[in-house]
């Protein structure tokens, strides 16, 4: 009788991260994980103690996985936080269940509550690094430029990944640059 294979932690989170990644978060549950991984269930509450655990991790895997894909973007004429929100809409378009999940789900919410904002945090650095005006300003009024230039992008992000807004990246670019103007003259960046 050949050895029983071993359910561990890394095989749960990738099969986890897998099926969020092919079919959403709203698939997710540990029937499904134990469907393909071929097991029961037991092992997963094993292994984690509930589902929230298993979520949490599939979560913070998805951050990763999501900035390294944004971080791929690469056009030397751009600033790297304008190539990040180039990178953050081509993951939305490329990406469709974990950007969702990342920005769209309902759990994303529970999620900051009890986590910090890793993915936020690391944008938000990259946005200071654009202009050096910003570091000569009140860091509220940077927030408040980064939190405008996110939604922005972020709505265009969304528009892409529902399919109800197809955009060449030299628009795209365009048009983030053409707000990130607009929201400089504004708040008397000028």
């Amino acid at each position: 009788m050949p050895p029983k294979a071993e359910i561990t932690k890394e095989k749960i989170l990738e099969a986890a991260f897998e099926m969020v990644r092919e079919k959403g978060l709203e698939v997710l549950t540990a029937r499904s994980i134990a469907q393909r991984l071929r097991c029961s269930t037991q092992p997963i509450y094993s292994v984690y103690g509930n589902m929230e655990e298993v979520k949490d991790d599939v979560f913070n895997q998805a951050v990763d996985f999501a900035l390294a894909s944004m971080k791929q973007f690469d056009n030397d004429k751009n600033e790297f936080a304008m190539n990040l929100a180039i990178g953050c809409l081509l993951f939305a378009r490329n990406e469709k269940h974990l950007f969702r999940t990342l920005y769209l789900s309902d759990f994303r919410m529970d999620y900051l509550k009890r986590n910090k904002n890793k993915l936020n945090e690391e944008l938000y650095a990259a946005f200071l690094q654009i202009d050096s005006r910003l570091s000569t300003i009140e860091e509220s009024k940077a927030e408040k430029i980064f939190l405008k230039l996110t939604t922005y992008w972020l709505g265009i992000g969304t528009m892409i990944n529902t399919n109800s807004l197809e955009l060449d990246i030299n628009e795209a670019t365009e048009m983030l640059e053409e707000m990130y103007q607009n929201l400089t003259i504004k708040e008397g960046l000028t």
